[in-house]
């Protein structure tokens, strides 16, 4: 892969099939693995964050944290704090107050510890515990890189692999050792950084010639990609639970890394073309709004009494999709303007982006903009 490109296919597309895997799931078709969504954020996440850091690495020799920490608050945090804040509301006027403790750990980004030590409590805004995964992983990974970039990219990436195995260790030994339960497993950072870790890892070893030649020959087929989907789906749901919280969040996320590769080869093939179209890559565009809405969205449309089940699921995504696309331009995109002001290298405001472009095209939270995205 070129570390000068400024896009990188399909991965818009990526972020809409994961996306709508969380809301089927939480719609209550549980035979799809909402949770394999949210492992597919985490591992984009890493993948294309790091993708970007190492660019600017690659033409400063250094990485502007303040910049970067200015683009990521820029990105995530109004439209997070006004979903908070609608949420908070809503859930006050129908005589449903916040338990004690979770107002604040939203404010603070720390719902996942919040549901790892209470069990995972079902409210409103349960869904929010992968978004301070998210955020932590901001928030201490620019720096860690900085640090592992002294040695060399090769050196980077060993110690990253060595990470990546200390916490499927940390995790079986929570889990199967002394038995702590999967609601912690599940939720916090020390034991679900693996999933972030193994896309770094992906953008760390992207540029080198043995991952062309790896890459080559996991793509060697428009059909390889799904066969990497029935190993994905046989690891999360057909091995068993012990395995599932321990060793299979790690196998998964290599999996999702590897559907990633096939489908940055892959995407211009007749089956995958699909991921680029217009109206994919609008969704992937708006996943980042869909995720924070689409408790909100779904609800609405178990009240619609038309079709059936059908159509409490179309109603649903529809208010999803009308949500997120309120958010996005209401409330995001004057952001995402601001935003480049921070970009690398960049000295002047830039014009505002045509609303295809804005806050899309693979940067770094579902939607983040132009390069790269990262949930």
């Amino acid at each position: 892969m070129n570390m000068r490109s400024t896009h990188l296919p399909a991965l818009d597309g990526l972020r809409a099939v994961a996306v709508f895997t969380v809301i089927v799931y939480h719609f209550g078709i549980t035979a799809v693995p909402g949770d394999l969504g949210v492992s597919g954020f985490f591992v984009l996440s890493g993948f294309l964050i790091t993708w970007l850091l190492l660019k600017e690495h690659a033409v400063a020799g250094t990485v502007s944290l303040r910049q970067f920490y200015a683009r990521r608050m820029l990105r995530i945090f109004p439209a997070y704090y006004a979903f908070l804040a609608v949420s908070f509301a809503i859930d006050h006027f129908r005589g449903q107050p916040w338990p004690a403790g979770l107002g604040l750990s939203s404010l603070f980004y720390v719902v996942n510890y919040y549901n790892a030590l209470n069990g995972h409590p079902t409210t409103s805004i349960t869904h929010a515990w992968s978004l301070g995964i998210e955020e932590q992983f901001y928030l201490l990974w620019p720096l860690l890189l900085l640090v592992l970039l002294r040695g060399g990219t090769r050196r980077a990436a060993r110690t990253l692999a060595v990470v990546i195995g200390a916490v499927v260790l940390w995790r079986t030994v929570l889990y199967a050792g002394f038995h702590v339960g999967s609601a912690y497993v599940y939720n916090a950072f020390d034991t679900r950084f693996d999933n972030l870790a193994v896309g770094c890892l992906l953008a760390l070893t992207a540029t080198t010639r043995a991952f062309d030649a790896v890459a080559a020959r996991l793509s060697f087929s428009p059909l390889a990609p799904l066969a990497t989907l029935v190993l994905l789906v046989a690891s999360r749901a057909a091995i068993g639970t012990t395995w599932h919280y321990t060793a299979g969040f790690t196998v998964d996320a290599v999996l999702l890394a590897v559907f990633i590769v096939q489908l940055l080869r892959l995407y211009r093939t007749r089956l995958w073309a699909w991921l680029e179209t217009p109206v994919v890559r609008y969704l992937g565009t708006i996943s980042y709004p869909m995720y924070l809405w689409h408790m909100w969205g779904i609800g609405v449309g178990y009240h619609v009494r038309v079709a059936g089940k059908v159509g409490e699921f179309v109603a649903g995504v529809l208010v999803c999709i009308a949500l997120a696309t309120g958010s996005y331009f209401v409330i995001e995109r004057p952001f995402l303007t601001l935003k480049r002001r921070f970009e690398p290298g960049a000295r002047t405001p830039a014009p505002a982006s045509s609303p295809g472009n804005a806050g899309s095209r693979n940067t770094a939270h579902p939607g983040d903009s132009r390069s790269v995205p990262a949930f």
